[in-house]
């Protein structure tokens, strides 16, 4: 008799339902869309009811698909899009949308927080780079701009903790991981960081509780049960963000294990005996899922965001076919240059005002070069943030998750480009978030006695080796993606 575990995935762009055995194998997913909303200067908005509606949805999908296996459901566990900021009131209503990710309103706010207290304030509190993007700046932007919003808010929550809240009645509940990336928990004492808090101006009354992902936050309620089909009662886990439950589901559990994560957003991510807190700030941190230790990270803003884009303006039909056109051109794109900033850029310059480019471009050049410099964009973006960790410890292996791990070319380039050997993993390659979510789900259940037993079950597949043969065209390559930025960086920053 299998053991199910459920878990919900709330991504940037739609939210993933699992159906997961003890052995981490995936029985059926679904997924269910939602929409984004940009708003001037900056903004980028979800609608906290979305999530709900589309896990909704979802259910109802599985219980057609997969009705044996959601009558067996043990547990549910809930992983989510990080740097959130959600304001609810005391009823358990969100006061307005929830910014996300990506909106960057709180730029002034970052700006006058740096020079304030300086960049290595924060930094070396939370282990994380303060920029607009970080909740604790998003808090304060809020607590500005509308502050009858800000007065009225009894938890700011992440995504994750409001499906928690919705399933099991539970407003007062986030992980390590999310607090820990929100810039609002010191690295060190694992707590609130009260005097930084005070500091700035934030009450941390207004924040929930943080646990462990793999604790239990509640049971599911009578009201959710009968939305989602299932029966009441089963355990919910607090849950994590997408980083920390991305690190689990590729089994990087243990010092010294890293993978990369290729979606929209892309980010080199492992464990380490202890934290790197660079004195340049070009890498961040997550806790883990359990509480037990940091996770290291360099995140690339926009990289399957990268490919969608280019698909849309050059009008290529798929990804295979963009792959197909891709492949025509010799490595190093003939020259052509692609900076990936179309919204900002996070490791390792920290720059939301850094921008989209195209360089080196001649007439010689037609749309595969462009669709193929994009891919090595990328690649070169990953590469600046490998070799910064490598100034930590040797890296010659990476295993890769994530919906572009379905390009076979990306990471072919991606292999040359950073000097690693790529590895598949034997579960599918976009579900591993929810994989670490249905396994924190089984920690706190007792399934399993801990992250590692259950990582267990993943393995290694196929290897991509770097080709020696484009080495010394992508020395080139690399060179000059590097001197791009500092050498535009005074004209990012000069606006009309």
């Amino acid at each position: 008799m299998h053991t199910i575990l459920l878990a919900f995935d709330i991504g940037t762009s739609g939210l993933k339902a699992s159906l997961v055995d003890e052995n981490l194998n995936v029985l059926r997913n679904v997924t269910t869309s939602y929409p984004t909303h940009r708003k001037p200067g900056g903004g980028c908005e979800q609608d906290a009811y979305d999530w709900w509606m589309s896990a909704v949805r979802a259910m109802l999908m599985l219980r057609e698909l997969a009705p044996e296996y959601v009558k067996k459901v043990e547990a549910v566990g809930i992983s989510g899009h990080m740097l959130g900021c959600l304001p609810m009131d005391a009823e358990g209503q969100p006061l307005c949308a929830s910014m996300i990710h990506a909106d960057t309103r709180a730029l002034d706010v970052s700006n006058e927080l740096r020079e304030r207290f300086g960049r290595d304030y924060f930094y070396n509190i939370s282990g994380n780079v303060l920029s607009p993007a970080a909740t604790l700046c998003k808090i304060l932007w809020l607590k500005s701009e509308q502050p009858e919003v800000y007065a009225k808010t009894a938890k700011f929550l992440q995504a994750k903790d409001y499906l928690v809240y919705r399933l099991c009645g539970n407003m007062d509940s986030t992980d390590m991981s999310d607090a820990s990336h929100a810039m609002l928990m010191n690295i060190r004492t694992r707590t609130y960081d009260h005097e930084m808090l005070q500091n700035v101006g934030i009450d941390e009354g207004k924040l929930p509780q943080i646990h462990a992902g793999c604790e239990i936050a509640g049971r599911l309620t009578e009201e959710a049960a009968c939305h989602l089909g299932l029966r009441a009662g089963i355990p919910v886990s607090v849950g994590g963000g997408d980083g920390a439950c991305a690190n689990v589901g590729a089994g990087v559990v243990q010092p010294g294990d890293f993978y990369l994560s290729l979606g929209t957003t892309a980010w080199i991510a492992g464990q380490m005996d202890e934290p790197f807190i660079d004195p340049h700030h070009r890498v961040f941190h997550i806790y883990s899922l359990d509480g037990k230790g940091s996770n290291v990270f360099g995140t690339v803003q926009c990289a399957g965001r990268s490919i969608t884009w280019a698909q849309e303006l050059f009008d290529v039909p798929s990804p295979r076919a963009f792959d197909s056109a891709a492949m025509t051109v010799a490595a190093g794109a003939d020259g052509l240059i692609y900076l990936p900033y179309l919204e900002g850029e996070r490791s390792p310059m920290f720059d939301a005002q850094a921008q989209g480019v195209f360089f080196g471009m001649n007439t010689l050049h037609k749309r595969e070069h462009f669709l193929r410099a994009v891919l090595e964009g990328v690649g070169c973006g990953l590469g600046q943030i490998l070799s910064v960790m490598r100034e930590r410890q040797t890296i010659d292996d990476l295993r890769i998750i994530g919906g572009g791990a379905q390009s076979k070319l990306w990471k072919q380039i991606i292999a040359d480009l950073c000097q690693v050997r790529l590895h598949d993993i034997s579960t599918f390659s976009d579900s591993a978030t929810s994989l670490g979510a249905a396994a924190a789900a089984g920690v706190g259940i007792g399934l399993y006695g801990s992250l590692a037993e259950a990582t267990a079950h993943v393995r290694l597949s196929s290897t991509f080796e770097p080709n020696p043969d484009v080495q010394a065209v992508y020395d080139v390559t690399r060179k000059r993606y590097a001197m791009l930025y500092p050498s535009l960086r005074e004209a990012f920053h000069t606006r009309a």
